[in-house]
């Protein structure tokens, strides 16, 4: 998140109309101060731990307006922040800067407005009166302390690779010979220059470092990452007790699921992370096998590089796992025109930062770098940009990532975004795409001239559009023209632009 509010974006006069009908969400806390409060430090903590964001003193929020109170002393509140900033008995990471502070004078009254960045998952959590314990976290609109299980899943963030961390008290018993012999063969396949056909099972695993010998004492150990990737799924579960996969295919409207795959349901193969990745990639191939777009000459032509998008889906939603967290669990979900990825445990980078790629930072390197063997993911970091690319090559409604202390949940659309809502009628879903495309706001009269229909139809369905918030419109009287609104329009934009460095990188 960018800090927008800075006296080179704002008017002082923009600012007070914002100021005074802004209300507290998800970025945004307003705070009454005569002086630094000691509740400032529970929002800093927060945006620190969470996605950042600004915290304003000397604004309370009223309806239907708020009230601008100004704080009484500013000289005294800035010179107490950054003090207190500085010491770390009272907060354990600083990360603020002078460009992060500025100060308004609106009507007379002083408002401090602090823009608090995230902090990098290796600072987390950044708690405050010297006690790990008081960590806080953005939810909602409001500031909430963490409970010991997210107090967990922040230490972890910031020591990722754990799965490089031996399995203890599990041995090669405990790996599923048919998954290891197949997944041999396949690495084999690839490298046959390593010979890794030639040699028996534990001499490959500790080829590739899938296990190792404990210097100490000479035993050999395989890594949590391997037992996920390759064990018997009894055996996963006695470390990972909320372990667990599943995969439905919704489509057809079905109200429940025409096919599930589940490691809790009888199954041929041990559900580990390999059969489970083999079993739902194959799936999903053959769902979208048929799926073909009509050129400019009437031509069936397949969907370009969408088989890329849903490998790099599934594997970035295996190995980014958190599979000590125990909600929500893996599900990879299929619908008409759709497809969801969900995981426990947050993405370490930034959803910017995953669609302009070249940042990866897996938190699971042994299960990665199995996919990597296999082929599934060969250019790490750049996943996020293919996924993007193709979607915009497709012309299809643009990828989406919801990430939180939680969870990961991406989302990729195989049609457009007015396809993307069903129950919009022909006219609407056509000047949806007419607005996109052009690229420009458009006037009902534009509208209408594009694409011949009358303007009584043009103006019922930008009402319509207007109403379910995707199209805005901008001006009034007779310069009234409309553009589209969805939030993440913005981030796609500047995305798209930055896929044309981008480009000669995934190709």
């Amino acid at each position: 998140m960018k800090n927008i509010l800075n006296p080179e974006n704002l008017t002082n006069e923009d600012l007070k109309k914002w100021l005074l009908n802004v209300h507290e969400k998800y970025y945004i806390e307003l705070k009454k101060a005569s002086e630094l409060p000691n509740a400032f430090w529970e929002s800093y903590s927060s945006f620190c731990n969470t996605s950042g964001g600004w915290i304003i003193l000397g604004v309370e929020e009223r309806n239907p307006q708020n009230e601008i109170s100004g704080v009484a002393n500013p000289q005294k509140t800035l010179t107490s922040l950054w003090d207190q900033l500085s010491n770390t008995n009272k907060v354990s990471y600083k990360n603020i800067d002078n460009q992060d502070v500025n100060t308004y004078i609106i009507d007379g009254k002083t408002v401090i407005i602090i823009y608090v960045k995230e902090a990098a998952e290796n600072m987390k959590p950044v708690f405050v009166n010297g006690k790990l314990e008081n960590s806080w976290i953005r939810t909602g609109d409001g500031d909430r302390k963490v409970n010991r299980d997210e107090l967990s899943a922040l230490i972890r963030n910031a020591q990722p690779g754990q799965d490089n961390l031996p399995a203890d008290n599990f041995t090669m018993e405990d790996l599923d010979l048919d998954s290891l012999i197949t997944f041999k063969e396949r690495v084999s396949k690839r490298f046959p220059k390593k010979k890794y056909i030639e040699m028996g099972q534990l001499d490959f695993l500790t080829e590739i470092g899938a296990c190792y010998k404990d210097r100490k004492t000479g035993e050999m150990k395989i890594r949590r990452g391997t037992l996920l990737f390759l064990g018997k799924c009894n055996s996963i579960k006695e470390l990972f007790p909320h372990y667990h996969l599943d995969y439905f295919n919704h489509r057809g409207n079905n109200p429940r699921w025409s096919d599930r795959v589940s490691d809790d349901e009888p199954s041929d193969y041990e559900m580990n992370l390999y059969n489970f990745y083999n079993i739902v990639y194959e799936k999903i191939r053959i769902l979208f096998q048929e799926s073909f777009m009509l050129d400019s000459g009437q031509l069936r032509m397949p969907v370009s590089g969408f088989d890329e998008t849903i490998r790099e889906g599934l594997v970035n939603c295996l190995a980014h796992a958190d599979y000590v967290q125990g909600y929500p669990s893996i599900k990879i979900e299929v619908y008409d025109g759709w497809f969801c990825f969900i995981n426990p445990g947050k993405m370490l980078v930034s959803p910017e930062q995953f669609f302009l790629g070249g940042d990866s930072r897996p938190r699971n390197e042994i299960i990665m770098k199995m996919f990597r063997l296999l082929g599934a993911s060969e250019r790490q970091g750049f996943g996020g940009p293919l996924i993007y690319k193709t979607a915009v090559q497709n012309e299809f409604r643009g990828p989406e990532i919801i990430t939180d202390i939680n969870h990961t949940e991406l989302k990729v659309w195989n049609i457009d975004l007015a396809d993307s809502y069903p129950d919009l009628s022909m006219d609407e879903k056509s000047i949806l795409r007419h607005i996109m495309k052009n690229g420009m706001a458009q006037s009902v009269n534009m509208v209408k001239n594009a694409l011949g229909i009358t303007e009584y139809r043009a103006r019922k369905a930008i009402e319509v559009l207007e109403e379910r918030h995707l199209v805005r419109k901008v001006g009034n009287g007779p310069s009234t023209k409309y553009i589209v609104e969805i939030e993440s329009v913005e981030l796609l934009t500047q995305l798209q632009m930055a896929m044309e460095i981008l480009k000669k990188q995934v190709t």
